[in-house]
């Protein structure tokens, strides 16, 4: 059994040296003015699920060195999906917290090999076939989910693309917002398109069950040959739009060449992680759509509320204003009765008052009015008279109708009241 330490030791002694490799170029970063670090892949399709990767320093003596060779111009992005051959220097680093691991930089540039052509021809071929079909596909067959729930995801079992996807959506699974049904498939290999295939048969399936708002495609970046399944009449005639709505790829990175099942989808993306946003947004509209709405309602609703009021305090108003109407006429008609009512009273303590006084005097002779004339005294008296008031009921006389034989009145004159007596008139009355 050995210690630690001697086994660290002895792979620092294995892995430290000079080495030639024929690799792909999956990814290009820069890590500092003309400095670039290279994520290097299988440079043939591999048939394992999780193919290994290196990633290699590029820094600028070195680029130095290769522009002198290849030009001024060349730039190590155009190295993205191309075979290379080149030399190596490995070694040994520990990573805080993550233990050993290799690291590799990048020495000379050998060789680059170019684009093959097969590739793009068996794409356009794929391609021109659907159209003559009639196929349906392409981003005219796009209709956003109003809510999307239902997602499929096809990927390798193992890998950078089904974590990156699954980082991203992850959090809205968990939250309950949506279904991630995961598919598994091979993307490289003798069976990669047999397993593409399947898996979207698969995919269909689940779309007669329970009605999927998208299908994810993903998986991460390799050489060129090794997305050739993508290019198969089979995987794309499956992902046509006739049994895959809203069919979202994301394969290889920025720089992979566009495969028939990019051209078949309803949205093509550049990463799988670019993807898994796409939907991502997708779930956040939703949420958006929804808080507008209920913003929406509870603005209607208090507008309804808000005219509800005003109707009502709009009824309250009339009803209040006509029950005030009513008390005014009720206080009116009131004070009218009792306005009579102490005019009566007051007649009556007059008439009480006249009728004591010719009591007092029962053997006075009655005053006898004849009926007013046209002589000076009889126009002066109709001017003078104010009131004729029945003793016995205080009530105001206006009519000679109401007048009647021995009717004691009283005639109420500016300047006092003359108590008197109808009388009927005999001819020897002068």
């Amino acid at each position: 059994m050995h210690e630690l330490r001697d086994l660290i030791g002895w792979l620092r002694q294995r892995l430290r040296g000079e080495h030639s490799v024929r690799a792909c170029v999956l990814t290009v970063e820069t890590a500092g003015p003309d400095s670039h670090l290279l994520l290097l892949g299988e440079a043939q399709a591999s048939l394992s699920h999780d193919p290994p990767r290196l990633k290699v320093r590029l820094d600028a003596p070195e680029l130095a060195q290769i522009r002198a060779e290849r030009g001024v111009d060349f730039d190590p992005a155009d190295l993205v999906n191309r075979t290379i051959e080149v030399q190596l220097r490995t070694g040994l680093r520990q990573r805080f917290g993550r233990g050993a691991g290799v690291q590799a930089k990048l020495m000379a540039l050998l060789s680059l090999g170019q684009i093959p052509l097969e590739a793009e021809l068996e794409r356009e071929r794929t391609l021109q076939r659907l159209r003559l079909e009639g196929g349906r596909f392409g981003p005219d067959n796009w209709v956003e989910p109003d809510d999307p729930h239902h997602i499929a995801l096809v990927v390798s079992e193992h890998g950078e693309a089904r974590r990156d996807v699954e980082h991203v959506l992850q959090p809205l699974e968990a939250a309950g917002l949506l279904r991630l049904h995961r598919i598994s498939a091979s993307f490289e290999g003798a069976g990669a398109e047999r397993s593409l295939a399947e898996a979207l048969a698969r995919v269909t399936s689940l779309h007669a069950e329970y009605g999927l708002s998208a299908t994810l495609v993903c998986r991460g970046g390799g050489p060129v040959e090794a997305f050739r399944p993508l290019n198969s009449y089979a995987v794309a005639r499956a992902a046509t739009a006739d049994r895959l709505p809203n069919l979202i790829v994301g394969v290889g990175h920025a720089g992979t060449p566009r495969t028939a099942l990019d051209a078949v989808a309803a949205r093509s993306e550049p990463t799988p992680t670019a993807a898994a946003m796409l939907v991502r947004h997708l779930v956040e509209r939703t949420g958006l759509r929804a808080e507008r709405a209920l913003v929406a309602l509870e603005a209607a609703i208090e507008e309804d509320l808000g005219a509800a009021g005003c109707i009502a305090l709009a009824r309250a108003t009339t009803a209040f204003d006509a029950a005030l109407q009513d008390l005014v006429t009720a206080a009116e008609a009131r004070l009218r009765q009792l306005d009579r009512a102490v005019e009566q009273s007051l007649l009556l303590g007059l008439s009480a008052a006249v009728g004591g006084i010719t009591q007092k005097e029962p053997d006075a002779d009655p005053v006898e009015v004849g009926l007013p004339g046209d002589t000076e005294d009889d126009a002066a008296l109709s001017e003078a008279l104010a009131l004729v008031i029945a003793i016995d009921t205080g009530c105001i006389v206006i009519s000679a109708q109401d007048l009647s034989a021995g009717l004691p009145l009283l005639l109420q004159f500016p300047d006092g009241a003359v108590p008197v007596r109808v009388e009927p008139l005999s001819s020897t009355t002068h």
